[in-house]
């Protein structure tokens, strides 16, 4: 589960006789793993709370980490589409009063600079990072699509039902990787139009001409109608803990469990099962949420050298098996998902992970998951292509609510403008011999500024477009593009207009918008 940094998060621990948690917070980027040493050793926080003992339940600690991990982010864009998110370990402790440890929780998330609505309720994961399902594109330029790379996603452009290109992404441990922006080129080309992919690909110089003009208005390189997004759709997560040595989990048969293996991420977060007669299982209690009828899907790493079964089970009557699979392990970390469907008898249902097949045998295992799996979901997302000839189309980027770079184009007039602000004294221009030059300013002007700004016009485009407009006025990072003689030129902008009424098809026919935005520097530069 992503982070939304400009939205709270929060970690919780609670535990019988906790007197207060101790949160400690690693922060960084590069690789998830340990093995490629980029996972700081020292906590970025440390927090400590008192517990809070509520009228019924265990005592509780909680702690909110969004603005600590936000300081972390600042999302850039230069022309070149990356994906920009920061790891982000919690580790909480709960101790009693003696302060001996009673429980460590902890886990690796990803974080994006993004946000939820206050009004939105248990906000799932989607790989098309984009809220608007219809995109509205300029003729003969790339646009691209943000993908969430841990759902796996597949990315299919269509033209006219045909397939033109297509696209699989496989998790990564890299936090660059979690975010793909995805063209009908690949995912690794920053260019927007034929001349800049000339002088990106080593051309010296672009010269356009009638025949190149004609041909280009007869033949739209790279036209897509359509694009689909297909990726797994899961529900939350069920399990209470993914630590096999707390209380939410237990032994069965002569098993044991040891901490301290190393996981996937090359940490001590792994726990290895082993059983003196080859008869032992590790079991949850009865989980909440396992519905009747359900479909659910079990996720595990796991290694070894025996044999595993994993499988959703009845807890307690007669132990029924909903679902199980067997796996044959080996040595090297892989990452299994089990699928079936809860039996409708109305009682609890539980995992379990079983069967060390001999006494020498072992079985490690790693973040233990079970979610409701709602099947694999396509999202379509149509897409119309615009000509523009009478005007020079203007392409803003800003930061979306996943936290992912969204393009927009405002296809219309654009209108500049530049606000001078400036102090002024008057000046004694009498010389020794009491005599002047009629050229010299008697009122001179000092610290003259210049700010200039833009005002866009987005052309006609569908009402679903409102979301994008909230998104972007919502945005603390926009830019614009301007294509030059040499390439492409990104500029920092700020979104001027403060107010916004949703247009609609019923109340104003078409939709428009105009927008006002300052260019983020001075017309002077200035930077020192």
């Amino acid at each position: 589960m992503a982070i939304n940094t400009r939205s709270p998060h929060f970690e919780s621990i609670d535990f019988a006789a906790m007197s207060y948690g101790i949160l400690e917070v690693f922060i960084w980027t590069g690789n998830k793993s340990n093995v490629f040493q980029d996972v700081p050793t020292i906590p970025t926080y440390t927090l400590r709370k008192s517990a809070i003992t509520p009228a019924s339940g265990n005592p509780t600690v909680s702690f909110e980490t969004s603005e600590l991990i936000r300081d972390y982010l600042d999302t850039t864009f230069d022309g070149d589409y990356s994906g920009q998110g920061v790891w982000v370990k919690h580790k909480i402790t709960a101790y009693n009063v003696s302060n001996a440890v009673l429980l460590s929780e902890q886990n690796i998330e990803i974080a994006f600079d993004g946000y939820s609505y206050f009004e939105e309720e248990n906000v799932k994961e989607q790989s098309p990072m984009l809220s608007n399902k219809k995109l509205f594109v300029l003729e003969d330029n790339t646009f691209r699509v943000p993908l969430y790379t841990e759902l796996n996603p597949t990315v299919v452009f269509l033209k006219d039902d045909e397939i033109v290109a297509n696209q699989t992404f496989n998790y990564n441990f890299e936090s660059s990787e979690q975010i793909k922006y995805v063209s009908i080129y690949g995912e690794n080309e920053n260019w927007d139009t034929f001349k800049e992919r000339v002088l990106e690909n080593g051309g010296t110089s672009y010269e356009p001409n009638k025949c190149l003009k004609a041909y280009f208005n007869s033949y739209s390189i790279g036209a897509v109608d359509e694009v689909r997004v297909s990726y797994k759709d899961f529900g939350s997560e069920l399990i209470p803990s993914v630590d096999l040595l707390g209380s939410s989990w237990f032994k069965g048969g002569d098993l044991v469990i040891t901490g301290g293996q190393f996981s996937p991420l090359y940490d001590s977060l792994a726990y290895r099962l082993t059983s003196a007669s080859g008869n032992g299982y590790a079991y949850t209690g009865g989980l909440q949420g396992i519905n009747d009828g359900d479909e659910f899907t079990i996720s595990v790493w796991l290694r070894g050298d025996t044999a595993a079964r994993i499988r959703l089970q009845e807890s307690g009557g007669d132990y029924t098996a909903y679902f199980e699979k067997t796996i044959v392990l080996t040595s090297t970390w892989t990452k299994y998902d089990v699928t079936g469907i809860k039996g409708v008898d109305g009682n609890p249902a539980r995992i379990v992970i079983e069967d060390v097949a001999s006494s020498s045998g072992f079985i490690d295992v790693y973040e233990p998951s079970v979610k409701q799996f709602y099947g694999v979901k396509t999202d379509v997302i149509n897409v119309e292509t615009l000509q523009e000839c009478k005007y020079e189309p203007k392409k803003v980027t800003f930061v979306n609510k996943f936290g992912a770079l969204q393009d927009m184009y405002f296809f219309k007039k654009a209108v500049e403008m530049m606000n001078v602000t400036k102090e002024s004294y008057k000046s004694n221009i009498l010389d020794s011999n009491m005599s002047y030059s009629r050229s010299n300013h008697v009122y001179r002007d000092f610290n003259v500024v210049g700010k200039e700004s833009v005002t866009l016009s987005s052309g006609f485009l569908s009402e679903e477009y409102n979301e994008v407009f909230k998104q972007m006025m919502l945005s603390e990072k926009v830019w614009v593009t301007n294509i030059t003689d040499n390439g492409e030129q990104v500029l920092p902008i700020n979104v001027k207009t403060g107010d916004i009424t949703y247009k609609t098809s019923l109340n104003d026919k078409l939709v428009q918008y105009t927008i006002e935005f300052d260019k983020s520097f001075d017309t002077i530069n200035n930077i020192r």
